[in-house]
Parts: structure tokens; C-alpha cells; sequence
């Protein structure tokens, strides 16, 4: 059983990269769509305020936002229990951070890099408005980590693999995060530091199997 974590600046190919290892290992691949999916069922349907909108200092104290962002952490844990599942994002690899086996990759490059792959992506003709687009998602991504799990989103320290994507091409990236992945696996661990050993409701894990493997 094996799980793979990817964060991801925005607009350096990690989405791309993530979907391609999945595929390559016969992995199921979570995306915030199929996690979002799950919340739903519990009925929370207000998702993307919580973890697309600028947290603030009073966000923390929501009752509202602390229960969504509590459910993401348990729908990451039955995506980790359940194993072999490439997770994209929602801060799996601070949830996941724990257990031994399981790889935590972040995908960067530098700004003008991901502009200029913002630019090309969505036809975006004006500079300015890529670089501002660019900004506010980060600062989005990084508040949310910080705010909610008091960690920096860029800290290199939180990740057992990082790739710039502006200087290993997608082809590069996808052997070498599989042989990583290869080498975590064979990697010794206690029982309780493996992602096998989380506890997770029956019913959650089970809800979380039918809407992964529906994806």
C-alpha cells in the first residue's frame, strides 16, 4: 500500500505531473473534486468558501470553517487508509506528515515561470493580470496552511521530494517521484508510523472508496 502527497504552486504543472504518476502506478487519484464530493455527503456544501477564500485572523475561530477543514483531515486520513491513492493538494501532506510511508512531493518554479505558463493556459494576454492572478493564489494556498495548521506552505522542510518544474521537464519528474515512492515503500517503519495503522469510521472510509473509485 502506498500514498502520494502533491503540493503544488500554482501554475508549475503539479496537477499535470500528479495525474501522470497515478496513472502510470494504477494509483486512484483524490482531487479536491472527489473530496469535496465526500464533504457533500456529510452536508457541508460550503467548501470552496472555506479553502478558496482569504482566511483572516478571525477565521480561525469559525465554528464553521474548523468543522470543514476537521472533515477534510479525516477524508485524507480514509484516502490514506485506503492506500495506493495520489492526493493533489488540501494540505494532505501536513495531515499525512506522521506516518513514514507516505511521500510528500511539492512541485514548484519560479514566478515568471508560472506567469508565463498562466499567460499560455488561459490566453491571457495582459502580464499584470497573470502576475496578480498568480499572487492571490498563492496567498490564498499559503494563509490557508498557515492559519489552519501553523505551518508555512513554502517551507521546503515539509517535503521528502521537491522538483522545479522549470528545470526537470515532466518527463523527468514523473520516474524520479516513482522511484522515490519505490524507496519509501521499502523503507522500515513501526506499525503505528504507517498510514495503514490510521483509524477511520467504517462508514466514512467506506463513502470515501465509492466516490475515489468512481472518479
Amino acid at each position: 500500500m502506498s500514498v502520494i502527497t502533491f503540493s503544488r504552486e500554482p501554475c508549475s504543472n503539479g496537477t499535470l505531473i500528479a495525474q501522470s504518476v497515478a496513472k502510470k502506478l494504477g494509483y486512484r487519484l483524490a482531487t479536491k473534486k472527489s473530496i469535496e464530493e465526500v464533504l457533500l455527503q456529510y452536508g457541508f456544501v460550503d467548501v470552496a468558501e472555506a479553502y478558496d477564500s482569504m482566511p483572516n485572523f478571525w477565521t480561525r475561530f469559525d465554528d464553521r470553517t474548523h468543522q470543514i477543514v476537521t472533515m477534510f483531515d479525516r477524508v485524507t486520513k480514509a484516502l490514506a487508509k485506503l492506500g495506493n491513492v495520489v492526493i493533489i493538494g488540501r494540505g494532505a501532506f501536513r495531515v499525512l506528515a506522521p506516518y513514514r510511508d507516505v511521500l510528500n512531493v511539492r512541485i514548484k518554479s519560479p514566478f515568471p515561470y508560472r506567469v508565463a505558463t498562466f499567460m499560455n493556459r488561459y490566453k491571457v494576454l495582459n502580464q499584470h493580470d497573470a502576475e496578480v492572478a498568480i499572487l492571490e493564489a498563492d496567498r490564498i494556498r499559503s494563509a490557508f496552511l498557515e492559519v489552519h495548521y501553523g505551518i508555512k506552505w513554502d517551507s521546503m522542510t515539509n517535503f521528502d521530494l521537491v522538483i522545479d518544474t522549470s528545470k526537470i521537464p515532466h518527463s523527468s519528474a514523473i520516474p524520479m517521484i516513482i522511484e522515490a515512492n519505490k524507496a519509501v515503500m521499502k523503507a522500515i517503519c513501526e506499525p503505528r508510523e504507517s498510514a495503514s495503522s490510521i483509524e477511520v469510521d467504517d462508514i466514512l472510509l467506506e463513502a470515501t472508496r465509492k466516490v475515489i473509485e468512481n472518479c
